[in-house]
């Protein structure tokens, strides 16, 4: 009965007012919908929230340097590379460089065309300037404020907005003044020369590296590769300078010959000072020239050869952590990029995972990245903790970093070891610490032979050595260093591609790792990677391999 009495009363509460268990008043629906409405917004901007940087300060009304990248890329995330690796290991290089290039721009403009209209707005009430879009990766770089960027990431074409950590302000194109273009009319005069030098001497290392037999066996000297050397440049020297390659399409003359909107970009280009000046102002050691000549220097006038490839050809850049110089060398036809640039020591947040992004993209349109692993093993005065000793780009997965031994093969005790690791990195966390990246890859020789370096250069350090010298350059034994295995691992590359010109970076990789020599440990290690680069064995491997 008292049931009865309760389903009595339910249904003659239902016409009642809002103090019944009936309908609600209005009042009640308001503040439904009110509360509706601060999810619904407390869901947006917790969403905008999450793609943007941890590393942006909002609170601050300065303005900001920031990357914006855009949802339509070929690689979103951690995994992405390796599947599309898979899918076109039956193309050629060739057919995926052109296809690549095309697929990533045809993205960027396809982005931009939507985002247009909201970034020249923004333009128009001075919230954001500066801006330089890019297609390696699908985005534009920018100084905003942080209204700006909070709106553009709530922005659907937007995936993520970092704290830019590598940018610099932008410098307008002006032509080289007397001086440097007289210096520069001094390297195309050299560079005409036609004078044909003898190979006499050949320093031990590219021995010991296997190229004089990949050279004399398997007529593989690196003829039709072209490296891009990212550096300080090099010095007027014949050596390096008959090693360079031309522009065709550009003159020295003030002027944009090719449209590309650089201004005598003849045998590479400065990004960071926006000059095609390509020599080398360094008073104390000349970096670029040392690692230039070990990949390609050719004989000198006293029939010196530190070329581990002396038929492979040189573009030079300058400008480390620049992703138009990385759009540049690809459109400039590399083949192979040697890197002497790293960060160590430096927190760069998620700025890792834009620059892991670009090089993949780089590698699968066709481009093998290489450099040295570092000097900051456990032995070295500027040692660095575990983990901490391969910095960006080296401790990204399809980059080379080659590590060091001497010449009895015995770990130097500088050489950077790994392993490395990736997490809590936007986009890319697939190797955490407790599955860590096998680094570094390779090893090679970074000390004890002849580079090129500054005329005179036995004046510099009591415990280097003069032995030979060139019109402005010298010879010198004593420099050393890790940038140096580097560019044996890409002149190694550049004979193998020299015999097999459309191997795929991720083919060649794995050409290198099979057939290097073990050190230490059996099998790959922390110390060695894979072993010493055998140049030889490459070269031969790479020959038997065929497109499916």
């Amino acid at each position: 009965m008292p049931e009865m009495v309760l389903k009595i009363r339910s249904k003659n509460t239902l016409p009642n007012k809002s103090n019944s268990i009936g309908i609600p008043s209005l009042a009640m629906k308001l503040r439904r919908l009110v509360s509706l409405c601060f999810i619904l917004f407390l869901g947006l901007t917790t969403w905008g929230s999450t793609k943007i940087d941890r590393d942006l300060d909002l609170k601050q009304e300065e303005w900001l340097p920031i990357f914006v990248r855009m949802n339509n890329q070929l690689i979103n995330s951690a995994g992405d590379y390796e599947k599309h690796c898979d899918q076109r290991s039956h193309l050629s290089r060739t057919q995926n460089q052109e296809e690549i290039i095309k697929i990533l721009q045809k993205k960027s403009r396809k982005s931009w065309r939507i985002i247009r209209q909201t970034i020249e707005a923004q333009e128009q009430k001075g919230t954001i300037r500066n801006i330089r879009r890019f297609w390696i990766v699908n985005g534009f770089s920018c100084l905003a404020q942080r209204s700006v960027i909070r709106m553009l990431s709530n922005h659907p074409e937007v995936s993520f907005i970092y704290l830019d950590r590598f940018t610099k302000p932008l410098r307008k194109v002006v032509p080289m003044d007397e001086v440097r273009k007289t210096r520069m009319q001094n390297v195309l005069n050299i560079w005409n020369e036609k004078k044909q030098r003898i190979c006499t001497k050949i320093p031990w290392n590219v021995h010991e590296i296997g190229a004089v037999r990949s050279w004399n066996e398997e007529n593989a000297t690196g003829r039709g590769v072209l490296v891009a050397v990212i550096d300080s440049g090099i010095l007027p020297s014949p050596p390096l300078i008959h090693a360079l390659a031309k522009n065709p399409k550009e003159e020295l003359n003030n002027r944009d010959d090719d449209g590309n909107g650089l201004i005598d970009d003849l045998f590479g280009y400065d990004f960071s000072l926006n000059t095609g000046y390509i020599l080398d102002s360094l008073k104390t050691i000349s970096h670029g020239s040392s690692c230039s000549g070990i990949i390609a220097g050719r004989a000198s006038q006293e029939g010196w050869q530190t070329a581990i490839a002396p038929d492979s050809k040189l573009i030079i850049i300058k400008g480390s952590f620049n992703l138009s110089a990385m759009e540049y060398l690809l459109l400039q036809g590399a083949d192979i990029v040697s890197m002497s640039y790293m960060i160590v020591g430096h927190e760069l947040g998620e700025m890792r995972g834009l620059f892991r992004n670009a090089f993949e993209h780089l590698s699968l349109a066709g481009v093998v990245a290489v450099g040295g692993a570092g000097n900051y093993g456990p032995h070295s005065r500027r040692a660095m903790v575990v983990g901490k000793q391969i910095g960006l780009p080296k401790d990204i997965p399809c980059v080379l970093a080659v590590g060091g031994v001497d010449k009895k093969r015995v770990q130097v005790s500088f050489s950077s070891e790994g392993p490395c690791f990736w997490e809590g990195v936007r986009f890319y966390s697939d190797y955490p610490q407790g599955k860590p990246l096998m680094k570094p890859d390779l090893t090679a020789f970074p000390t004890g032979y002849p580079v090129w370096n500054l005329l005179g250069s036995d004046q510099i350090r009591r415990d280097w050595k003069e032995v030979s010298k060139d019109e402005g350059a010298s010879l010198v034994i004593g420099p050393a260093g890790n940038s140096f295995s580097g560019p044996h691992a890409a002149g190694v590359i550049a004979l193998i591609l020299s015999i097999n010109p459309e191997l795929n970076p991720w083919q060649v990789s794995k050409i290198l790792h099979q057939t290097a020599i073990d050190l230490g440990e059996a099998g790959q290690d922390y110390k060695f990677g894979s072993g010493l680069i055998d140049a030889l064995s490459a070269v031969r491997a790479a020959k038997k391999v065929e497109l499916n």
